[in-house]
């Protein structure tokens, strides 16, 4: 009878370590999809469909101990603080104009990437901001200056791959539009430094590097993360009093 019991027991232990490793399975992090050379993709794995959505910040902060908003200069801190006072109501994005440099990463709508390694560019697709799109040069091309560019909402975007990681300058932006949803202002100085890393199947990690020396004392930087969702962007276009 001890001998059954011992034997039972055994059985049974064996079965809970099979059900935790299968339910530790079945929580780990999907591997992000590659490229046959090894090269994680930032957007679907081949025959599928995604995008990413559901950011896990929708404002702009600084990452440091001090929890600042931004190393604002006086009359940018007063045009954030105004933007602040009257709710917002001056918002571009409430005029159905594009959401301009991050700000396009933290759309309720998601944002899809398209990567055309064959002639050397990423499309990044909008759902929101009446489905605009974005174009990242990849063909090592050099960034130029503001002043070269012409300036538009997205800037003129050159990226390049460091280890699994896409980092994307960006120069010639317009003033046309808010950076964050809470009113961080910026100038046609404007340069921006991102960072894109899939570390998972599931997970988009951004950041980004903030510098324009007319409206802030030093560069600085933001960041959140994105979730991947199966399927095609959603319809989604703008119906507010465009101007």
């Amino acid at each position: 009878a001890h001998a059954r019991l011992t034997v039972k027991g055994t059985i049974g232990f064996a079965l809970c370590l099979i059900a935790v490793a299968v339910g530790i399975a079945a929580q780990a992090p999907r591997p992000a999809p590659l490229w046959p050379d090894g090269r994680v993709r930032l957007g679907a794995p081949s025959g599928g469909s995604g995008y990413w959505a559901s950011p896990s910040a929708r404002t702009l902060t600084e990452l440091n101990a001090k929890s600042e908003v931004a190393p604002f200069m006086p009359w940018s801190r007063s045009v954030f603080l105004y933007r602040q006072q009257t709710k917002f109501k001056d918002d571009p994005v409430n005029r159905c104009l594009p959401p301009g440099g991050p700000r396009q990463f933290q759309q309720p709508q998601g944002v899809q990437f398209v990567e055309q390694r064959e002639v050397g560019r990423i499309l990044v697709l909008l759902g929101g901001g009446n489905r605009n799109w974005r174009i990242i040069n990849t063909d090592g091309r050099p960034i130029g200056q503001s002043a070269d560019a012409v300036p538009s909402y997205y800037g003129s975007s050159v990226g390049k791959w460091d280890g699994d990681t896409l980092v994307v300058d960006s120069v010639g932006y317009n003033e046309r539009f808010w950076m964050g949803s809470n009113g961080v202002p910026h100038t046609e100085a404007l340069h921006l430094t991102e960072r894109f890393r899939r570390p998972d199947f599931d997970t988009l990690s951004y950041q980004v590097t903030i510098d324009d020396p007319r409206s802030y004392t030093r560069p600085w930087t933001a960041g959140w993360s994105l979730r991947w969702v199966e399927g095609d962007l959603p319809e989604y276009f703008c119906e507010g009093d465009k101007p």
